[in-house]
């Protein structure tokens, strides 16, 4: 007798309206797996929260996307939460998540992040022994004034069944930090998809024409805070443009985190206004203009646990250029410029060879394409987890 198809439910804290990199995972997965006869349904329960830590009171209980992907929503109590945690370390009905369960019954419950505590604890006691739980942490190495988080990681992963590292540096720093067995760890890493709307095959002939009609476009992607370093690229932008031989312009997209009122007085000071673009937040479909329409990809971000803009970039055949930090030198393997970690020098040299040097730009982003898509597709990585969720299964 064949298996009957899995019931896979995500856990994370914040999901749509809101997508960021780990929402635009989680969905990007679901469409996938949906395709397959070995998955019945996919639901994601998240919080009445938007990134980071604000209430949506008026937010809908359940919701069911165009793609198919049932919504629970968790209400919390107090709605102004300390921020002393990525999520609201705020109470959540145990009762109300345990008729969320009963309702969707799972047969997967997928961990996402590990910055919902309580939502992971109550799943886990409500559903252990009766879903397989699948934990899929974003590794940092955590400062001594967030010791206490460290427990509280090292317990998700000991109750999970099976431990999903993005990259073999997380896996290790997993390992390292809180003893996570090996038997039970594992590496897939996310993945990248060109937008429907947009047609891979014109992206050479749009590039030729804009190489003789317009300014070349630099684009950065990532919240506006100084984790992901914008005002490091725009230094080095300031010292690479005069060497440029045509007009450029730099596009940042994302959401304000703390740094945009910075960022709009540089831009200022120095008269860049229309050359550095500031667009805020984005849609899905005005993300993937963005990406198609770049000629190249920068990104100086202090950290990066796997870096999913790049290959969303690459994916649209964009080169990167980026540095050697985190997961950088194992995860961009091919259709990437990486200088050391915080060089201006090396790094102003870098964007003012890929400015001026159009062929050695495109047959970079051709080469970043194939390899994005070969290595990190979603219909890869999706066959990667269909296998830990059918696997989990039959272990059970």
């Amino acid at each position: 007798m064949a298996d009957k198809p899995l019931r896979v439910l995500f856990l994370t804290p914040y999901f749509r309206p809101y997508l960021g990199g780990i929402e635009r995972a989680i969905e990007q997965l679901s469409f996938q797996i949906q395709q397959s006869d070995a998955i019945e349904a996919v639901g994601v329960l998240t919080t009445k929260y938007s990134f980071p830590r604000k209430p949506q009171p008026t937010w809908d209980d359940r919701e069911t996307t165009p793609g198919g992907i049932s919504i629970f929503r968790l209400s919390g109590f107090p709605w102004r939460s300390l921020p002393f945690y990525s999520v609201p370390l705020v109470w959540f009905s145990p009762l109300r998540l345990k008729k969320y369960l009963e309702e969707f019954h799972p047969d997967v419950i997928h961990f996402v992040g590990d910055g919902w505590f309580w939502g992971h604890i109550w799943a886990w006691f409500w559903y252990r022994g009766r879903a397989r739980i699948v934990f899929t942490p974003s590794y940092h190495t955590l400062p001594p004034s967030k010791w206490w988080l460290k427990p509280i990681n090292a317990f998700l992963s000991h109750m999970a069944d099976r431990v999903v590292a993005l990259t073999d540096l997380e896996a290790k720093g997993v390992h390292r930090a809180y003893r996570t067995g090996k038997d039970k760890l594992g590496v897939i890493g996310w993945g990248a998809s060109v937008d429907e709307k947009v047609d891979p095959a014109c992206e050479e002939e749009q590039e030729e024409n804009e190489e003789q009609t317009g300014p070349l476009t630099i684009l950065c992607v990532g919240r506006l805070g100084s984790h992901k370093g914008q005002r490091w690229l725009l230094n080095v932008y300031l010292m690479a443009r005069m060497r440029f031989d045509r007009p450029a312009r730099i596009v940042l997209v994302g959401r304000d985190e703390g740094s945009a009122a910075g960022i709009k007085k540089f831009i200022l000071q120095r008269r860049l206004q229309g050359e550095v673009i500031v667009t805020g937040e984005v849609s899905d479909n005005e993300l993937a203009e963005w990406y198609a329409e770049a000629d190249l990809f920068v990104l100086f971000s202090r950290y990066e646990a796997f870096g999913l803009v790049f290959l969303e970039a690459m994916a649209h055949g964009t080169p990167v250029l980026t540095h050697e930090v985190g997961a950088n030198r194992e995860v961009l393997l091919r259709g990437a410029i990486m200088v050391a970690p915080f060089n201006e020098a090396a790094a102003t040299d870098e964007l003012v060879r890929l400015m001026n040097d159009g062929a050695a730009r495109r047959a970079l982003g051709h080469e970043a394409q194939e390899y994005a898509l070969s290595e990190f597709g979603w219909p890869v990585v999706a066959e990667k987890y269909l296998e830990v969720y059918q696997h989990s299964r039959t272990a059970a």
